[in-house]
């Protein structure tokens, strides 16, 4: 009997499975849902286990003893505690100084800030910050990411300001499965969350699909997986460098990683592990975020620097050197590049010209120079670039010899790796894809003959980036040819690229239109966003439509003065002219050190034959911004 009892279970079990799969396959189409990383870590413990000591772990938690990294004790009386609940005292938006309740803890090294709650759902990050480095290292101190500045309530900077609000600038990615939820009605958020921190699912995807196929003994169902290429790195060659053979690698660790490791905007609901371009605009090498040889200047994070990376080109991917779930370096110092680069070559005096095991001697201080942000944030360039000082001084940016040897010149860097034959050695570094891209779009700089020739050919480039950054290119050019180049890209394949099409042929009704306008609503919370509906609205003559949309910009931020400006121009278009001096001073009462507001009235009191004030407002407009030429002309002309 105890046979029979065995068979008859093992059946059913069976049974059961075969049930499950059907039941499976029927729901294929069903989108799957968020399961958790308590229900992750049941089958993948070793993952688990790693994941909860990383940062994306804590980067987002309730204040508890155990997540608070900060002093409250009261020391400095901002910060202090009242029973389990925690608070800083601060000036709010009306400039009076209250008790604000510490509403979530926002990362965890080497700084930990503190999100405040305001009203309509709004959590805002708090402007100072504790220093959770070691106290030997300088930390365990609160500081001020704006020191020696007063940023006051209206400061587009405050705490309280949308610069700082997490429901928009943060929290797509420090939490897992965020709807943002902004009601326009109510100018207010709703925002929810599947788990505070980054999760397991943040970079795999909903995983129910996968729970009920493991469950039935099927496997896989994940919305991203790893690795699916085959081939394998090989052995060292001539000179040193391992190189990859076989497929194309179709790891899909960088569309996981751009989307919060890139400046960029969203464009459509970003899922995990979709292309990149099909749910976010990347900036490119733009000026002021990049250096002019491509280093990094401003907060930038990773990506537009990792592909311009030689790296990247030879097939190189994240994972490759940080391991994906505790996001730790797979090993440390030198011997993270010897996995691909060999010791016996690299790692030597005779390369680096630094005495062995000093700081200079590692791979990184040459060839991924380091930027602090928010005071205390080091941050290196993953562009693995050659130092070049020469080139450095030429275009001014800055070089790895010099950031060390801050004595020197750059010439005096340069003779010093001629003198190492290091120039014989290094030729120039092939320019990369988002490098020509860059360039590309620089050419809206230069229009003619000559940039048309140059970018007309990359609108059919294999890669999205250039076509990307040719369409960038084609803004200064007519209506007329730029419907001729650029409507065929309205089909493209990537969202992207669609979106930057319709963007310069907005008179041409298409899907592609309306993906730019949803992109827009994506951010409807934001002033830019209905800037730019209006200014579609009012290309494509439809100016009612374009003035709601200024006006909702200017109540969602009344200091934001493009859109005062814009409705100026609005009624001086359409025959109101007379009216346009209400928000032309509301824009200057915004932000009085605005050049550009100060010359917008000075053309205006011009039109209305008013010459002594607008004299006055133009010469004001060249006080604060004296290198456009606009200013300083019109005040000559008005001089006469």
């Amino acid at each position: 009997m105890k046979g029979i009892r065995r068979f008859v279970l093992a059946a059913v079990a069976a049974g059961s499975a075969v049930l499950l799969l059907a039941s499976l396959r029927a729901q294929s189409n069903v989108e799957p849902e968020y399961v958790g990383a308590i229900v992750c870590a049941g089958c993948h413990a070793t993952q688990a286990e790693a994941w909860s000591k990383s940062h994306h772990a804590k980067s987002m938690a309730s204040p508890t003893a155990g997540t608070v990294l900060g002093d409250f004790s009261g020391a400095d009386p901002r910060f202090f505690q009242r029973g389990k609940d925690y608070f800083i005292r601060a000036e709010g938006r009306d400039g009076e100084e209250r008790e604000f309740a510490v509403a979530a803890t926002f990362g965890v090294a080497p700084l930990q800030q503190y999100l405040l709650s305001l009203p309509g759902g709004r959590l805002q990050a708090f402007s100072i910050a504790w220093d959770s480095r070691p106290r030997s290292e300088g930390g365990q101190r609160w500081f001020d990411l704006y020191p020696g500045e007063r940023i006051a309530p209206g400061d587009p900077l405050h705490w309280t300001a949308r610069a700082q609000n997490w429901n928009f600038m943060c929290a797509d990615c420090h939490s897992t499965g965020v709807v943002k939820n902004y009601r326009r009605e109510t100018d207010s958020y709703e925002t929810r969350w599947r788990e505070q921190n980054v999760a397991c699912e943040a970079c795999h995807g909903p995983g129910s699909r996968h729970v009920e196929r493991a469950k039935a003994g099927a496997g896989a169902g994940l919305v991203v997986s790893g690795e699916t290429a085959v081939g394998s790195w090989g052995d060292f060659d001539a000179r040193g460098i391992r190189r990859w053979k076989g497929e194309a690698r179709k790891n899909p660790s960088e569309d996981i990683c751009a989307p919060c490791h890139s400046r960029r905007r969203p464009i459509a609901p970003a899922r995990p592990g979709a292309a990149f371009l099909d749910a976010f605009m990347p900036e490119l090498l733009e000026p002021g975020l990049y250096f002019a040889d491509g280093q990094i200047e401003d907060e930038v994070f990773e990506w537009g620097s990792f592909q311009q990376s030689r790296m990247h080109g030879a097939g190189v991917t994240c994972v490759d050197c940080h391991e994906p779930h505790g996001a730790a370096l797979r090993a440390e110092g030198n011997a993270l590049c010897a996995q691909c680069h060999s010791q016996a070559t690299f790692d030597q005096p005779r390369h680096h010209r630094h005495a062995e095991g000093s700081p200079a001697a590692r791979c990184v201080a040459c060839h991924m120079p380091q930027r602090t942000y928010m005071q205390i944030h080091i941050r290196r360039d993953h562009s693995f670039r050659i130092p070049r000082p020469a080139a450095s001084a030429r275009l001014g940016a800055p070089n790895a010899c010099n950031a060390c040897h801050a004595d020197k010149s750059a010439d005096w860097a340069a003779e010093r790796l001629k003198d190492w034959g290091a120039a014989r050695q290094a030729p120039e570094e092939p320019l990369s894809e988002i490098g020509r891209a860059a360039r590309l779009a620089a050419l809206a700089g230069e229009p003619g003959v000559v940039a048309l020739e140059r970018l007309t050919p990359e609108l059919h480039a294999p890669s999205p980036l250039l076509r990307l950054g040719a369409l960038r290119a084609l803004a200064p050019y007519d209506e007329t040819l730029r419907e001729k180049l650029a409507g065929p890209l309205r089909e493209d394949p990537v969202r992207a690229v669609r979106i930057e099409a319709a963007r310069l042929t907005p008179l041409v009704d298409h899907p592609a239109l309306e993906e730019w306008r949803a992109a827009e609503r994506l951010a409807e919370d934001r002033s830019e966003s209905h800037l730019n509906l209006g200014a579609l609205a009012a290309e494509r003559g439809e100016i009612g439509e374009a003035e709601k949309e200024f006006q909702r910009a200017t109540r969602i931020d009344a200091s934001y003065v493009p859109a005062w400006l814009n409705i100026a121009d609005l009624l001086r278009a359409t025959g109101r002219d007379a009216e346009a001096e209400t928000p032309l001073r509301k824009a200057l009462a915004a932000a009085p050190a605005d050049a550009d507001a100060h010359y917008a009235l000075a053309l205006w009191l011009v039109r209305q034959k008013r010459l002594a004030e607008a004299r006055a407002q133009v010469e004001t407009a060249a006080q604060l911004w004296p290198m456009d030429a606009r200013f300083t002309e019109l005040s000559r002309l008005l001089a006469r």
